[in-house]
């Protein structure tokens, strides 16, 4: 008798094997995007913590206006400091290295190939070395000194190696890193100094850093420059990669799970409707209730295993390739990748646990009825719902009544459905609202607010009259005292400027004649027009308040704009002092002079490049949009054929064509399908930018979340065509449905 049982559960999955395949296709992504997704993102936690911790990353580095007495600072706020300098020389045209001095106490270099250094060795990052290959042996000649490559190091302040935090990809043919000894470093000409600190006590970092900050006001040193790790966009990246792997490893399993127990739970629900004459049956031939409870969840009990087990295994895979393509990016030392055990576990049992225990419930209800009833071929109650008893069905055409009913007497499939064509735009405009909005942020930001090629910031602060046609500014970076979370830039700008387009949420133009916020930065510190905005800077550690005058509807980024002599004055200066020019000419400068320089073609650039490398994950979520969707489509479809076999053989019988057939049957799900597709487009905004929230925390930047109407025409394009395609794969099934299955159904 068991072997009966068995022999009915390889027949069930043979007869119904697009059903069960699409099932175990779900929980087999589902858990290989779960496995893979938080197996990278352990490691890449595990390894940056790692390397963080052997290699002493500094909490801030800072340049104060004379020398620090190092260790009686230490002693007093119980951290490490150390004095340190960087460089930078052109090796090649086009080709900038910056160099630094190998450390004893922070930022200490992690040897990856080749040999430690000597005397007259230098060690190079590995994706510089890789692009001008160069390898252990070369030489290298820096500023007139020739140098032998050693090998290749990393250090923990640069895991993402980018020039500065304006730039957003980084290019390994026009800048590297490197690292000599300190005697080699302190021969090199216009070497800038500077201070790295790291706090003992691993919490409050951010208070610590205020306390020390004050620490050296009060004693007469002036901090120039102060840049915490926190908002440093060279480590930063990979925290935000790994928040991003995090959250995105539970929502998108998740939904696809949801999608397996609802498929499960009416592929059950069906099957045993089916079936209860033969329950029944076996009930009579002496099968015990707890014999067939146990038949039937083999069902989910098989697919959820099989599905979750080889999930997991293909997550393995899956997670060592994008780990490794992640260290391509971010460049750390790796002794081994770690297999997280409670994550493979959860891979395979969340699946399985999940769908039995809710199949569990589906089946223990229907054979809760008697072996009498059984027999009977007792149906689910088809009584009229509540939700057709108000539409009123009667005032409809015979088609339209027929199409509406066959979606309300089964809620259940409808909404799997509904449920489904949500995801599947989700997956589909994923990629797509990235690259509108990056789109959005360069045309409408960057490009409508600048209205110039090049941007030059000194390292101290000029009175003497700009170069001709360029306008100067000012500003300071400070924090508001609401939320030391965001960190923005205050900007002094000539009332009369001509390289600032400024514009309110009507489209009237603005000029920094008066304070002015842009609309990303009043949002996010939830202020308007009249608010006091108090700040504190980031510089000295003053207290300023601002009191708000405009808002710039720009999506350019989180400034403060106003006059440039009111600025002057608040901060103490004569009023015609600047920090930077903006103009549409290169200059050149000699070296030192400037603190840092910005072109505004390589910003686009930067951000183009950006937008070019999302089309991989654009093209890739339509992909699996496509082929979701078809199989959702697919399988509903395939339900609503094989519940109303009888009414299509007998709509034959009664002369209705092939198209018309179809149209009643398979057109059915048409507004459903338009109805998950517009309530994806409002979950998947939510979604992205709950993503954007993390990247502006993590990078100190504001993508504004769009989605132009060309993408949503495009999705709507292929969620149709992918609805088509299904209905074309059905129509098969109609055809094979013979006019004597009519008559049969009366004669039984």
């Amino acid at each position: 008798m068991v072997m009966t049982l068995q022999r009915r559960i390889t027949r069930t999955f043979r007869e119904n094997k697009a059903q069960y395949l699409s099932a175990f296709f779900m929980v087999m992504i589902s858990s290989m995007l779960f496995v893979g997704m938080n197996l990278v993102a352990n490691n890449l936690r595990l390894v940056f913590d790692t390397f963080a911790e052997n290699s002493q990353l500094e909490d801030a580095q800072f340049a104060a206006d004379s020398e620090l007495a190092i260790a009686d600072l230490e002693n007093q706020f119980n951290a490490r400091i150390e004095q340190s300098g960087v460089a930078d020389f052109e090796v090649e045209p086009g080709q900038t290295l910056r160099i630094f001095p190998a450390n004893e106490k922070l930022n200490r270099y992690a040897l990856l190939e080749g040999n430690a250094l000597d005397d007259n060795s230098i060690l190079l990052d590995p994706l510089f070395a890789k692009a001008h290959d160069l390898a252990a042996g070369d030489s290298l000649v820096v500023a007139g000194q020739e140098y032998t490559v050693a090998g290749t190091m990393v250090l923990p302040n640069y895991i993402y190696i980018i020039r500065s935090r304006e730039e957003l990809i980084n290019d390994p043919a026009t800048f590297g890193i490197a690292v000599v000894s300190q005697a080699n470093f302190a021969a090199l000409p216009g070497t800038a100094d500077f201070y790295s600190i790291r706090f003992a006590n691993r919490a409050n970092i951010h208070q610590q850093e205020i306390a020390f900050r004050n620490g050296l006001l009060t004693e007469g040193v002036a901090i120039t420059r102060w840049d915490s790790t926190e908002n440093n966009s060279k480590v930063t990246y990979v925290t935000l990669e790994i928040t991003t792997l995090s959250t995105m490893s539970t929502a998108v399993p998740g939904m696809l799970i949801i999608l397996s127990i609802v498929l499960i739970g009416i592929l059950l629900k069906r099957m045993m409707q089916r079936e209860t004459a033969v329950i029944g049956t076996f009930y009579a031939l002496g099968y015990r209730q707890t014999e067939l409870l146990r038949h039937y969840l083999m069902y989910p009990l098989i697919v959820g295993g099989t599905g979750g087990i080889l999930g997991a295994l293909l997550g393995i895979l899956i997670g060592r390739l994008i780990f490794s393509f992640m260290l391509s990016v971010f460049t750390m030392p790796v002794a081994a990748f770690h297999y997280n055990f409670i994550f493979l576990t959860i891979g395979i049992l969340l699946p399985v646990v999940v769908l039995v225990v809710t199949s569990y419930f589906a089946v223990v209800n229907m054979l809760g009825l008697s072996p009498a009833e059984l027999m009977k071929g007792t149906r689910v109650s088809e009584k009229v719902n509540i939700v057709e008893r108000a539409i009123k069905l009667d005032r409809f055409s015979f088609g339209t009544k027929f199409q509406i009913r066959e979606q309300v007497r089964s809620l259940s499939r409808t909404g799997f459905l509904l449920f489904g064509i949500i995801v599947a735009t989700i997956l589909l405009l994923y990629g797509m609202t990235l690259q509108s909005s990056l789109d959005y942020m360069l045309d409408e930001g960057i490009a409508a607010l600048y209205n110039l090629k090049y941007e030059y910031v000194y390292n101290d602060v000029r009175t003497e009259a700009p170069p001709a046609g360029f306008e100067p500014f000012n500003g300071f970076y400070v924090t508001p005292q609401a939320d030391s979370s965001v960190n923005f830039a205050i900007i002094g700008a000539l009332p009369q400027t001509t390289r600032l387009r400024l514009k309110d949420p009507s489209g009237n133009k603005l000029i920094p004649d008066r304070v002015i916020i842009t609309s990303l930065l009043a949002d996010k510190l939830h202020i308007g027009v009249g608010d006091v905005l108090r700040v504190t800077s980031d510089d000295d550690l003053k207290e300023y308040s601002l009191t708000i005058e405009a808002v710039a509807d720009s999506a350019a980024g989180e400034f403060v704009f106003m006059p440039l002599e009111h600025l002057n004055a608040m901060l103490g200066m004569p009023a015609i002092s600047y920090i930077g020019i903006w103009g549409d000419e290169v200059l050149e400068f000699p070296k030192g002079i400037l603190a840092s320089s910005k072109s505004m073609d390589a910003v686009a650039a930067g951000i183009r490049n950006l937008i070019s490398q999302s089309g991989v994950l654009v093209y890739t979520m339509i992909g699996m949009s496509f082929i979701l969707g078809l199989i959702i489509i697919f399988l509903v479809t395939g339900m609503i054929i094989e519940e109303n076999r009888t009414t299509i053989s007998l709509f034959k019988v009664l002369g209705y064509q092939p198209k018309e057939i179809n149209r009643l049957i398979l057109n059915s799900n048409t507004a459903v399908v338009i109805l998950g597709y517009l309530l994806g487009i409002p979950l998947l905004l939510l979604s992205v930018s709950a993503l954007m929230q993390n990247l502006t925390e993590s990078m100190q930047m504001t993508i504004p979340v769009r989605l132009n109407v060309g993408f949503m025409l495009v999705g709507f394009v292929v969620v149709f065509v992918t609805y088509q395609t299904a209905l074309l794969l059905s129509r098969k099934k109609i055809d094979r449905i013979l006019m004597g299955e009519a008559l049969k159904a009366g004669t039984e």
